[in-house]
């Protein structure tokens, strides 16, 4: 059996979007350009998600053919050179920079905050990862802790480059005196807070 992000779970992940929205606009009486930038950061989880997740393999055949390879294959040592490969480490940074450049626009944050989330991020997709091998009996990821590390670095250069994009914004939007439509204010204001 093949479960991948299609069928009934993308569809349980757009209605899940659509009570968030609801959610956020009734209850908590957000603006519709937080909605907006809510719904892209969202969009983008759910690409990761689909990205480090799917597809989930369950079949018996392939579990005895390949074995439990689960805790046989997993790294716990950092930078282990046995597990280490240089194109999935710089793979797992730019997985998570639009997270660290992103979550800003979501919620205030400071870089305490950013290191905490990198460090949450990466070790719930491991857990998750973890949890799916043991489900199905083998696993074709490997849980390793670089990816844990690699996964945060991403989330703290994203962050930097949303604090120097910000700078740039700002400046720019001063120097030349722009009019600001709802989305460039809704940039503006969120930056003015974050910084």
């Amino acid at each position: 059996m093949l479960i991948d992000f299609d069928g009934f779970i993308l569809i349980g992940a757009f209605i899940m979007l659509l009570f968030l929205l609801l959610f956020f606009k009734l209850h908590l009486k957000k603006r519709s350009m937080y909605l907006l930038f809510f719904s892209i950061f969202y969009l983008y989880l759910c690409v990761v998600f689909n990205y480090t997740q799917f597809p989930i393999i369950i079949d018996e055949n392939m579990k005895k053919e390949i074995g439990q390879n689960i805790w046989r294959d997993a790294n716990f040592i950092p930078f282990n050179t046995d597990h280490f490969a240089i194109t999935t480490s710089i793979l797992n940074i730019l997985l998570t920079i639009p997270f660290g450049f992103g979550f800003p626009y979501i919620k205030k944050t400071n870089f305490k905050q950013v290191v905490l989330l990198g460090i949450v991020l990466g070790v719930l997709l491991e857990t998750l990862q973890l949890l799916s091998a043991l489900y199905a009996g083998f696993t074709f990821r490997y849980v390793d802790i670089n990816d844990v590390i690699f996964n945060c670095m991403g989330v703290i250069l994203g962050y930097g480059i949303s604090k120097g994009f910000t700078l740039v914004y700002r400046a720019f939007i001063h120097k030349f005196d722009i009019k600001l439509n709802s989305f460039l204010r809704y940039i503006y204001e969120t930056n003015d807070r974050s910084i």
